[in-house]
């Protein structure tokens, strides 16, 4: 659940029951001076209300800027709830989406709650320090609609029943501090919605975040180079203008190079063994069939930081780094290094960014390609070797 998408975060069971007055926002400066009466005017104070169950949840760098982190925590006071996990009111919730500061570790340690929040400057604005105001988010079940409040909220539950009265929070200030010798953590402010209704609430008690970041599945796992890899099976593909720039400037080459347990009957390896994938831009004119591949060294040519490529990397004597962080079947685009196991990755495997391929014709015709590669790594692992094509599979 990401602070730039709806967020569909349905209220929890939790058992609770209190109730809250409120007070209508005051006026904006008029252009006259009211009419004050001979007693004074005295704004009521609504009551404060004590939650007494908390839920944190921590999201991460969701955006990704690196600007802040997002937090969802949502507050209730005791209620019982339904067979569904609904709370049956009467009774309260609030919900705030905090900005909070930036976790480089993205550990999802409460210790980055700490601090006093108010409401964005506008829409964009993810500036720590501040939470998002609330909207209204539709959920489409079969045979019904739901609307749900989302972001920051204050909601009342009905008597008996688990429907809610919702308040769009989008003014206020909250306030997040620990105490330092017992370790709890406090939560008070006071809140305003569309309801022009001031919200005082306060909640104390330990924090036990959950950590809803995904699990960062890494795009290399070597632990050591592999050199002198040399392979038994060879199929060549013609994949064509792959980039789509319809201008006939180049021909993309995917070259498969496998051990012998390796089934290459497929456009695609299944079996076992190990595979090397090697994707390479040629003249647009090169023949495959009768040609092979054209003699020469091509070299990885880099990608940008959102995954594409510039057009004028796109040319003969190029070749294809692996695609980040795709890793279905159907997905794996460029140049990567894997085991297969039933047809399926095992844990060893690596994604290509650096490095060459060489491509020498001997006088009897038969090709040779050389590799000299590096992975993504933040120390890189080498992946080296040359293979005689013998026989080559054309598909």
């Amino acid at each position: 659940m990401k602070r730039l998408q709806k967020y569909l975060t349905a209220v929890p069971a939790l058992i609770v029951a209190t109730c809250c007055f409120s007070c209508q926002k005051p006026d904006s400066a008029l252009p006259h001076d009211p009419q004050i009466p001979d007693k004074g005017f005295v704004e009521d104070v609504p009551d404060t209300v004590m939650f007494t169950n908390a839920e944190f949840i921590y999201n991460g760098d969701d955006i990704g800027e690196a600007s802040s982190d997002g937090w969802i925590i949502k507050l209730y006071t005791d209620m019982e709830i339904d067979e569904t996990g609904a709370p049956v009111g009467p009774g309260v919730v609030t919900q705030l989406l905090l900005n909070a500061d930036y976790d480089d570790a993205q550990s999802g340690s409460a210790e980055f709650l700490l601090g006093k929040y108010t409401e964005m400057f506008n829409s964009g604005d993810f500036s720590p320090g501040t939470f998002v105001s609330g909207y209204m988010t539709t959920i489409n079940l079969p045979g019904q609609q739901l609307e749900l409040a989302d972001a920051t909220f204050y909601a009342e539950v009905k008597d008996g029943s688990t429907e809610m009265e919702y308040d769009l929070i989008d003014e206020g200030v909250v306030l997040i501090t620990e105490d330092g010798e017992s370790g709890l953590y406090s939560i008070e402010g006071i809140l305003v919605g569309k309801k022009y209704t001031k919200r005082y609430f306060k909640w104390a008690g330990a924090v036990e975040p959950k950590n809803n970041v995904p699990e960062e599945v890494p795009n290399s796992t070597l632990k050591h180079d592999l050199t002198g890899l040399a392979f038994a099976q060879a199929q060549l593909q013609d994949k064509g203008d792959s980039f789509y720039l319809m201008d006939q400037s180049y021909r993309c080459l995917l070259l498969y190079l496998a051990d012998d347990g390796v089934d290459m009957s497929s456009y695609r390896p299944a079996g076992n063994g190990h595979v090397l994938r090697l994707e390479f831009l040629v003249p647009w004119e090169t023949d495959i069939v009768n040609d092979g591949i054209p003699e020469g060294t091509y070299t990885m040519a880099p990608r940008n930081p959102d995954t594409s490529m510039d057009k004028d990397k796109i040319v003969p004597g190029a070749a294809i780094t692996g695609l980040p962080d795709e890793f279905a079947a159907w997905r794996v685009s460029g140049s990567w290094y894997y085991e297969l196991k039933d047809g399926v990755w095992t844990q060893n495997y690596a994604r290509i960014n650096e490095g060459t391929i060489t491509v020498v014709r001997g006088e009897d015709g038969s090709q040779t390609v050389s590799y000299d590669l590096l992975d993504c790594q933040g120390v890189p692992k080498k992946i080296t070797g040359s293979t005689e094509l013998d026989e080559l599979s054309i598909w």
